[in-house]
C-alpha cells in the first residue's frame, strides 16, 4: 500500500509515524510545501526573541526522514488531485499516484485586504522563512496587525529584541476568541506593564512606504514604525480539497473516520472541519492537541482499526513574559446561543483570576491567569466527566474530604469553585 501525506507540520508526520510504526514496509511518501524538515510553528517566536537557537525549532532532520523510510518532497506543493487516477500532481507538474491519501497541509496565512500590506518590511510570522527574514531585519519600531495567541508572542518576541512595539486589534479586546472581556483586560493591564502599547478596537487601513515601512494608519491614528507583523489568523486550507469535489465548509468536511466526502481520502489538522466533543456543534479548533488525536485516527483507520474520533476541543494557553493564561471550552458569550441555566463562577486574589462557565450545572469552559492556570486540568476532567456542580454544592458536607482517593477530583473541583475553603 502506498500512502500520500500532503503536509509536512504535527498532522501529517503524525500520520507517517503512526503508520511507520505498525508498518515497517508501507510506501509513504509526504509532499511538502516548504524546503526544509518538520518544525514547530509555535516555536518560532522563542525563536525570534533569542530564548531557543534555531535548530531547536526543528523535530525532524533529512537523516529522520531516511531513517524511517519515508519518502519526503520538499518544495513539492500539491495543487490538484484526481481521485478516478488516485493521484496527485504538484505545482511542478510531478504526478504522484497513491491508495491512500491524507490531506494535513494546514491553511494559509490571511491578509487583509490593507493597502501596502505586501511591502517591504511586512512580515508574517507562522513560517520559518518567514521568520528568518524577520530575524535579520533591522528594526526598531514594530506594529502587530492581531492580537490572537501569535500576534502576542511576536510582540513579547520583538520587545525583548530591543523593539518598541504596537499592537493594533480590530476587536474590542485581545485574545477575542480565546478570552472573555473581564479576562482579556486583566491580559491587557499586564502586557501593557510589560511596555507594549496596546490599541483596541482599532481598524488598520494603510502601511505606508514602498521601499521600506514609515507607518501605519489605522482609523483612529497614524503609528511611525519600520516594522509590521501580520498575525490576523489562517485560512483553512480547501483549495486542493475542492479539485477533486471533496465536500467542504469552512475547512474541509470529515466523517468520523476523518474521512473525506471521497473514497480512500482523508483529512486532518487545521485544514478540517470538524465537530465540538461536548456540545456536537461543527467547529474549527486550529489547535496541535486536536491536530495530533485526528491523525492518530486516521492512522488507525488507514491501518484497519475502525477508531472513531471523539471530536475536537478548545484548550490553549498563553504566555508572556511572567503572565502565564489558560482557556478551554466555551466563553461566556459564546453560551448564549444554547439552551439552558448559564451560570459564570469568578474568584480573583491579587494577579490571579478564575473564570468558569456553567450550562445547567456543568462545566463548559474555563479562563484562568496565575495560578489558576495551572488548576485548569480539574475543571477540562470535570467537561469530559460532566460533572454536576450544582449537585456537588449540594452534598459538599457528605464528600469525605480524606482517605477516599476517589473523591479527589470532586475535593480539588470544591475547593477551586468554593465550595469550601481552599
Amino acid at each position: 500500500m502506498k500512502v500520500v501525506i500532503v503536509g509536512n507540520g504535527i498532522a501529517g508526520n503524525r500520520v507517517a509515524a503512526e503508520l511507520r510504526e505498525r508498518d515497517r514496509e508501507m510506501e509513504i511518501c509526504i509532499l511538502s510545501a516548504e524546503a526544509v524538515p518538520e518544525y514547530d510553528p509555535c516555536s518560532l517566536p522563542y525563536y525570534l526573541a533569542g530564548n531557543i537557537g534555531k535548530k531547536d525549532v526543528f523535530k525532524k532532520t533529512v537523516d529522520d526522514y531516511k531513517r524511517l523510510n519515508i519518502d519526503v518532497m520538499f518544495n513539492s506543493k500539491a495543487v490538484s488531485i484526481n481521485p478516478e487516477a488516485k493521484s496527485v500532481t504538484t505545482e511542478e507538474g510531478v504526478e504522484i499516484g497513491y491508495d491512500k491519501l491524507v490531506l494535513a497541509h494546514g491553511g494559509a496565512l490571511f491578509f487583509p485586504p490593507i493597502e501596502g500590506i505586501r511591502n517591504a518590511g511586512v512580515f508574517s510570522c507562522k513560517q520559518m522563512s518567514e521568520m528568518e527574514k524577520l530575524e535579520a531585519h533591522k528594526g526598531r519600531k514594530a506594529v502587530v496587525i492581531g492580537s490572537g495567541a501569535i500576534g502576542i508572542e511576536a510582540a513579547e518576541a520583538l520587545k525583548k529584541r530591543g523593539y518598541e512595539v504596537h499592537i493594533i486589534e480590530l476587536l474590542g479586546w485581545i485574545l477575542p476568541v480565546l478570552f472573555d472581556e473581564p479576562t482579556a483586560r486583566l491580559l491587557e493591564t499586564a502586557m501593557e506593564g510589560y511596555g507594549i502599547h496596546l490599541h483596541t478596537g482599532e481598524k488598520v487601513l494603510q502601511i505606508k512606504g514602498d521601499k521600506a515601512v514609515s507607518s501605519v494608519v489605522t482609523d483612529k491614528r497614524e503609528i511611525e514604525c519600520d516594522t509590521v507583523v501580520v498575525a490576523t489568523g489562517v485560512i483553512p486550507g480547501t483549495a486542493l480539497a475542492k479539485t477533486a469535489q471533496i465536500e467542504t465548509g469552512r475547512g474541509i468536511k470529515v466523517n468520523r473516520q476523518m474521512e473525506t466526502s471521497v473514497a480512500d481520502i482523508y483529512a486532518c489538522g487545521d485544514c478540517v472541519e470538524t465537530f465540538d466533543a461536548c456540545t456536537e456543534e461543527t467547529v474549527m479548533f486550529q489547535l496541535k492537541h486536536n491536530a495530533i488525536e485526528q491523525a492518530q485516527i486516521v492512522a488507525g483507520n488507514i491501518l484497519g482499526d475502525h477508531v472513531k474520533y471523539l471530536g475536537a476541543y478548545a484548550f490553549a494557553r498563553v504566555h508572556f513574559f511572567n503572565t502565564h493564561a489558560s482557556t478551554f471550552g466555551k466563553t461566556m458569550r459564546a453560551t448564549a446561543c444554547l439552551l439552558g441555566k448559564s451560570e459564570l463562577i469568578e474568584k480573583q486574589s491579587g494577579n490571579d483570576y478564575l473564570r468558569v462557565v456553567l450550562l445547567d450545572g456543568k462545566v463548559l469552559g474555563g479562563q484562568a491567569i496565575g495560578r489558576y492556570a495551572d488548576a485548569m486540568g480539574a475543571f477540562i476532567g470535570a467537561m469530559w466527566r460532566k460533572d454536576d456542580l450544582d449537585q456537588l454544592r449540594a452534598k459538599w458536607s457528605k464528600i469525605p474530604q480524606a482517605g477516599a482517593a476517589a473523591a479527589w477530583p470532586l475535593i480539588r473541583l470544591g475547593q477551586l469553585i468554593g465550595a469550601a475553603a481552599p
